[in-house]
């Protein structure tokens, strides 16, 4: 017997029990209305991807939801005038461990605890993907363990690496999109 809100009493049950079964049947609606919601976004974000011109999902590791979150948190990539300020914006550029190394380059890094959180745990997760499997990733990992870097440091250097690429992207991307009539001028 399916228990749907709205059939009354239930014999047998106590006021608590009572309760706890509305409290459930309203998560139940509630899970039910999310799981439209998502399932009809998963309809439209590719389409909107398409549509804002998005080569982001072409980076082995970025599917469309990565490249949506990237698209907001991050807005227009034009604002960022080089590698280094998205990278510093983002939470992928190195930071000195120290100042008392003296004078010339740091020698020892460590990621940067600031920045944009979301846009640095996205560099995250597409830096885990294409270590798993993208052999270039794989090969600059090898490369800088070879050099004697220690794997958190390899990490760095690849999460920095993969912001470089991530602007590029959204950089050609907002050129190509300029460049471009609106939707309304456009000759079907």
């Amino acid at each position: 017997m399916a228990l749907e809100a709205g059939q009354g009493e239930w014999p047998g049950i106590q006021a608590a029990d009572h309760i706890r079964l509305d409290r459930l049947l309203a998560a139940l609606q509630d899970i039910r209305t999310l799981t439209s919601r998502i399932k009809d976004l998963d309809k439209r974000v590719p389409l909107l991807i398409e549509a804002l011109g998005c080569t982001l999902t072409e980076i082995c590791g970025i599917g469309v939801v990565t490249a949506m979150e990237l698209l907001v948190e991050v807005g227009d990539p034009c604002r960022f005038r080089t590698e280094a300020q998205f990278a510093r914006w983002c939470g992928a550029a190195p930071l000195a461990v120290s100042s008392g190394e003296g004078h010339g380059r740091a020698r020892r890094h460590r990621l940067d605890v600031g920045g944009n959180r979301t846009v640095n745990s996205v560099l995250h997760i597409v830096h885990v993907t294409q270590v798993r499997c993208h052999e270039p990733a794989r090969a600059f990992m090898a490369k800088k363990i070879s050099e004697n870097k220690p794997k958190r440091s390899a990490r760095r250097s690849h999460k920095r690496q993969l912001a470089n690429v991530i602007i590029r992207h959204m950089w050609k991307d907002a050129e190509s999109h300029r460049a471009r009539p609106p939707a309304h001028t456009r000759v079907a």
